[in-house]
């Protein structure tokens, strides 16, 4: 992990082996709770209150029980949570409702602040990638959980188009969206790919751009290829392969380039002004 200012890129991996520290808060609906253990790998963002890391549960693992399994009564009491299941099973249940969701490596769940949810770990082990999110402005009220997977292929991809400040418009890859709104803020997250006879692309799959984050910091963790990014603030560059996290804070000049033949990603844009 790279200790980093909310300006500047923050790097980790699914492998990361940094410091996991014991997961501990206070539940305002449950009480105090330890339960698994926690990662950081970004540790703020330009606007908002904004972190993401890895969480994992197993044998020997604070508030699990022997066989590895682990029972979590979670309100989330602070932010909106977006997660990828890096590996294991899970059920998760809306208390509200009972609705109940099956989650396995691959799955991602975003689900906005104050839902009160239960987690129902499956033996030996569970890990995931996480980013939580939240911000003085109040969105929506809206209490579904958005549920996908890294693996989803929608008939429709829409062309990835945006406006850099000092390059006007760019159209590179395509992506669709699993989530468009957040509880506070602007919350956003999908999926985006580039490649042969993809917009924006090379002949070979490969691609080119310049990229400001210009929609809100963006949180990414690859999902299959190879990437380089550099920073012209610092003159920094970093290669990325599947399994990566970038924290990529909005505003920063960067190139961003996908190699050939194919990149696919999932990520995370928040921001803390609220969608006109």
């Amino acid at each position: 992990m790279t200790t980093s200012l909310a300006n500047t890129i923050e790097t980790g991996s699914r492998n990361s082996t940094g410091e996991w520290v014991p997961f501990a808060w206070t539940e305002p609906v449950h009480g105090p709770q330890v339960k698994g253990e926690v990662l950081v790998i970004r540790t703020g963002g330009t606007s908002g209150s904004l972190q993401a890391g890895l969480w994992r549960t197993g044998v020997g693992i604070a508030g699990c029980n022997p066989d590895g399994t682990c029972h979590v009564d979670y309100s989330a009491p602070t932010a909106d949570e977006t997660v990828v299941i890096l590996e294991g099973v899970v059920e998760v249940t809306v208390t509200s409702t009972g609705k109940k969701y099956e989650l396995e490596a691959g799955s991602i769940m975003s689900h906005p602040k104050g839902l009160d949810i239960t987690w129902d770990i499956k033996s030996p082990f569970l890990k995931k990638f996480w980013v939580l999110w939240d911000s003085p402005q109040e969105a929506t009220k809206d209490g579904d959980v958005y549920v996908g997977n890294i693996s989803d292929n929608p008939e429709e991809w829409a062309p990835y188009e945006w406006v850099e400040p000092e390059h006007g418009p760019q159209v590179c890859g395509e992506l669709f969206a699993l989530r468009g709104t957040g509880a506070t803020g602007t919350l956003m997250c999908g999926l985006w790919r580039t490649g042969v006879g993809i917009a924006g692309c090379e002949a070979d799959g490969s691609s080119i751009v310049p990229y400001t984050a210009p929609l809100g910091d963006e949180t990414m963790l690859i999902l299959e290829g190879r990437a380089h990014l550099v920073d012209h603030a610092s003159g920094d560059e970093y290669d990325f392969k599947a399994g990566d996290i970038i924290a990529l804070p909005s505003g920063l000049e960067t190139t961003w380039t996908s190699r050939a033949p194919y990149v696919k990603k999932f990520w995370v844009i928040t921001n803390e002004n609220v969608p006109s």
